[in-house]
């Protein structure tokens, strides 16, 4: 919750005072997958729907990721029977471990639908902030606002000295308080080693991006193209799955379930539902 509010800043009265867990975490055991995700769906005394996702590593087309789960969870608030006027707007939170928009100078980016031309608002119920930590280069002597003490935890908690901590971060007992649990999940001989994992991945990722750029500009397009046309394959057997799924009356299973899949069987259940939809009455 606090950390919430100190991402948004909400005037007097519209605090966020009480929040409800929609989802359990619910952690991978192989910390070094780079697909690895926390992910947060809660919802305030309001009804207002927040997702805050933290990424480790860079993920192609996270805008999109983005988009896709804000939409799929602004819908499933929406029953049989209630209006449009019952929706009420889903906040999506990301802090990201690496830059998304290099061309845009701030860490913090704040994305809705506005008319480019009269800077008039859409609707309010669509609100997307990405955190760039990256751009976050503030001092532990530069730190001023709340949220300047908790986009500092999340780039430096990992290396702190708890006996010699920043002073700002000692007058703030819910940010101590993380960091008690950070220590105390620090000393399992589990936990340890599933950091040293996800840190071996992480060196191995970035040491691959760098050789690929030495090796040229003209592999990488190349590899490019093959993973664009895999893709390409990937999502049209995903979608194809999804519609027979729902021209069959079931429950379509989500985009990120079926990526996965081999592509083999991903074209296996699309041929299969293919032949179950023909045989329909």
């Amino acid at each position: 919750m606090h950390l919430t509010n100190s991402v948004l800043a909400p005037p007097p009265g519209h605090r966020v005072s009480n929040i409800e867990l929609l989802n359990p975490f619910n952690p991978k055991e192989a910390l070094d997958d780079k697909l690895s995700i926390l992910d947060i769906k809660a919802r305030d005394q309001s009804g207002f729907q927040f997702n805050l996702e933290m990424q480790m590593l860079a993920f192609r087309y996270y805008e999109k990721r983005i988009l896709y789960y804000w939409s799929k969870f602004h819908q499933q608030q929406f029953h049989e029977g209630q209006d449009y006027l019952e929706l009420k707007p889903t906040i999506s939170i990301s802090f990201l471990d690496h830059v998304l928009f290099p061309k845009a100078p701030g860490y913090h980016l704040r994305f809705r639908l506005l008319d480019e031309s009269h800077t008039v608002h859409f609707t309010d119920d669509i609100d997307l902030h990405i955190f760039e930590l990256p751009k976050f280069t503030k001092t532990a002597t530069e730190l001023v606002s709340d949220l300047d003490i908790w986009l500092y935890f999340l780039r430096h908690a990992g290396m702190m000295d708890t006996d010699a901590l920043p002073a700002a971060m000692r007058q703030q007992p819910l940010v101590m308080q993380a960091l008690e649990e950070l220590k105390m999940l620090a000393q399992t001989d589990q936990e340890r080693e599933r950091y040293e994992a996800r840190r071996k991945a992480q060196l191995d990722h970035n040491t691959g991006l760098k050789v690929a750029r030495l090796e040229g500009l003209e592999i990488g397009q190349q590899l490019g193209r093959v993973e664009g046309q895999q893709l390409g394959r990937v999502e049209g057997e995903i979608s194809k799955i999804n519609m027979c799924e729902r021209l069959l009356g079931r429950p379509e299973t989500s985009a990120e379930t079926l990526a996965e899949l081999p592509y083999d069987e991903l074209a296996r259940r699309a041929l299969h539902l293919e032949q179950e939809l023909r045989r329909k009455p």
